[in-house]
């Protein structure tokens, strides 16, 4: 889920360690709650339907050129929800260019509801997508401790409910309306990614908090994990349209599709550059989608 370029701060919402930091008192697992009954019986639903597919080149898919920069005005040149108000809203209106220019500091914290054996399957989860990100991008992407500047937190829902205190230490000044937009976050609502600009757009984003619910199953947690840090690296939007994405809410796909790391790969293109207006993206576009998509 991603929150566009609202007027709370300037914030877009788009709803680590080998020893990670923990949130909160230890609680239950969450594993065991109706909440995790619902995703379980939610996963089983959608890949028995050929949802959350695992395959990242699927047969028959078409990345020329033209596909690439239609995916592209769509996915990352407009917003999906928008911070306006003090509340949260739909949009899908144009955008500024969004991605990164410091290199990304990818720090992991669970909730104290979230056991061992699974804090160490996500880190390894996390690294995975960070090395896919950063050899997509060409852009630094790394999991560290160190003054980390894209906070992934995995919590149970009691612990996301309570999380304010630690949004705002984590990013000071972070709006009202982005703390509320997480910890609100209703059922459907599967994860987000909070991503927050500097006061020149040209600096690009320089934090951003994404959430993993610690209820979801296998597929929808690597789902989550996969999208929200992808959203957060600049690929803000879905797009019913774009076909093979994770960045489609249809949920046929459940990881990063070729066509998905294309995108970055126009994204981070040195001819772009933040805060570049759509009209002025869509001038030089066609020559980058055919440089990308030559190289496949």
């Amino acid at each position: 889920m991603a929150f566009g370029w609202g007027e709370a701060a300037a914030q877009q919402v788009t709803a680590s360690t080998a020893t990670p930091a923990n949130i909160a008192a230890r609680s239950a697992d969450p594993t065991g709650s109706r909440l995790a009954a619902y995703y379980r019986q939610l996963e089983q639903q959608l890949v028995g339907q050929g949802s959350l597919r695992q395959d990242r080149r699927p047969r028959g898919a078409r990345l020329g050129a033209s596909e690439l920069s239609a995916s592209f005005m769509q996915i990352a040149m407009r917003s999906e929800y928008s911070l306006r108000g003090g509340g949260v809203s739909s949009t899908g209106h144009a955008a500024p260019l969004r991605r990164w220019v410091a290199p990304v500091r990818l720090g992991v914290r669970f909730g104290m509801s979230v056991g061992g054996a699974q804090q160490r399957a996500d880190m390894a989860t996390v690294r995975q997508v960070a090395h896919r990100l950063q050899t997509a991008s060409g852009h630094p992407v790394a999991v560290t401790a160190n003054s980390p500047n894209f906070h992934v937190l995995i919590v149970s829902d009691a612990e996301r409910a309570g999380l304010g205190p630690t949004l705002r230490q984590l990013v000071p000044g972070l709006s009202r309306a982005a703390v509320s937009a997480v910890t609100g976050m209703g059922r459907n609502t599967f994860c987000m990614v909070v991503a927050v600009p500097g006061r020149d757009l040209a600096q690009g984003y320089v934090q951003a908090i994404a959430i993993v619910r610690a209820e979801h199953p296998p597929r929808m947690r690597q789902s989550c994990i996969e999208e929200e840090l992808a959203q957060g690296m600049g690929l803000a939007n879905d797009s019913p349209n774009a076909w093979p994405s994770i960045f489609n809410d249809d949920e046929e796909f459940g990881v990063l599709t070729r066509h998905d790391e294309l995108l970055l790969q126009i994204l981070y293109h040195p001819a772009l550059r933040p805060g570049m207006a759509p009209h002025q993206v869509q001038s030089v576009l066609p020559g980058i989608a055919q440089q990308v998509a030559a190289r496949g």
